[in-house]
């Protein structure tokens, strides 16, 4: 079964428009326009998954009722595991009776998704097959690559075609900073990853640290709400352009800019100078 390494979209999103999923929510979710146009060629194939529940479910419905894919949702608690059974209930009987319980299925019965398309998955995609700990809660995981080939399975992708095209992470304790980079370790480039950084990446150290791997390993970021970040994957991967077994300068990205920069707005010229040549360098600016 074949890992895909880039996940790229079919269609370059155009800059601007955004739209809000869940707008009217108290979780609502930025997004790039016309998905459908992006996401086209994969369609209800598209691997859309959600780890950690925002206080809505509507924009994670809003995105699978537009694309038609299922929500690969990963519930960090058994809280969130009941949030989306009362979802999956509500779909079914298409109505939300006085008896529902969690704030998080408001609306639900407004949209148009399939039960059988939330996918609530029982192990976090980690480094490892295993269990963690987080504030106290023992968490099973399951290695990415690992956790991915059986949400492709399920999905019926095609070709054995291994991969996340659209990922969500909303969770607390900084988990979300060793989910990426697990992610980013695994080979997966999902095109478009939505994160609410627990803390912002200008003011804590950790997450500038995550942030910045996930912005070098080629994502753009192409937009700031609140707390929450929309990046986009263009294959400009910055850790490639150069050498990391250089021991000749500080910093071997810094100093590839800074000879590329030279080289592109400095050329080489021959002038004649009393009857003879002179090389030498002339700024193209």
């Amino acid at each position: 079964m074949s890992v895909s390494s880039v996940d790229a979209p079919a269609v370059t999103p155009v800059l601007n428009p955004f739209t809000i999923l869940g707008a009217t929510s108290t979780a609502p979710l930025t997004i790039i326009d016309r998905l459908w146009d992006t996401f086209s060629q994969k369609g209800v194939r598209t691997v859309f998954v959600a780890i950690g529940n925002s206080t809505s479910s509507l924009a994670d419905l809003e995105l699978a009722e537009s694309l038609g894919c299922p929500v690969n949702c990963v519930p960090i608690g058994a809280q969130q595991v009941e949030e989306w059974k009362e979802v999956i209930s509500i779909l079914k009987e298409r109505k939300r009776t006085e008896t529902a319980t969690f704030g998080f299925s408001v609306g639900a019965n407004e949209k148009w998704v399939l039960p059988k398309n939330i996918r609530v998955q029982e192990s976090l995609p980690w480094w490892f097959n295993g269990t963690i700990d987080v504030s106290g809660q023992q968490f099973k995981t399951e290695r990415f690559t690992q956790f991915a080939e059986h949400v492709c399975k399920e999905m019926k992708v095609k070709d054995n075609d291994v991969r996340i095209d659209i990922l969500k992470l909303d969770t607390q304790n900084g988990l979300e900073r060793s989910i990426l980079s697990a992610l980013l370790d695994a080979g997966f480039r999902p095109a478009i990853i939505i994160v609410n950084w627990q803390k912002m990446p200008d003011t804590d150290l950790s997450t500038t640290l995550a942030a910045g791997h996930l912005q070098n390993s080629g994502y753009k970021l192409l937009k700031v709400t609140g707390q929450q970040f929309l990046y986009f994957f263009t294959n400009n991967d910055m850790y490639q352009i150069c050498s990391w077994e250089r021991t000749d300068v500080t910093n071997p990205m810094l100093n590839e800019i800074v000879e590329s920069t030279k080289t592109q707005f400095i050329s080489p010229t021959t002038v004649e100078v009393d009857g003879g040549t002179v090389q030498g360098n002339i700024s193209t600016c």
